[in-house]
């Protein structure tokens, strides 16, 4: 594992040159690799930009965005499945 990286102790890692947080969950019997970008948890999930805000806004929210890995691979396949601000449209949108 490179020095950039951080492991969290869900086995999620903290890829600090690519600004995700990558993250195992499963889909049914298959476990998928999948990643949060910093900009959403930002975004949406109130995060500050320091590391430790990014780490706590991904563990109080990993319920939500594990399934939301779960539910993007059951519809398109991608791997690794990326999630990002356009997973969450405006509330605004078509109102």
């Amino acid at each position: 594992m490179a020095a950039n990286n951080i492991v969290i102790n869900d086995n999620a890692v903290n890829d600090r040159s690519a600004h995700v947080i990558w993250f195992e969950t499963a889909s049914g019997a298959r476990t998928i690799q999948a990643g949060v970008s910093w900009e959403l948890l930002r975004a949406r999930f109130g995060a500050g930009v320091e590391e430790a805000s990014l780490l706590d806004a991904y563990h109080g929210n990993r319920r939500t965005l594990h399934a939301l890995a779960e539910r993007k691979f059951r519809e398109s396949h991608p791997l690794p499945v990326l999630l990002s601000s356009s997973d969450f449209p405006s509330e605004r949108a078509g109102r």
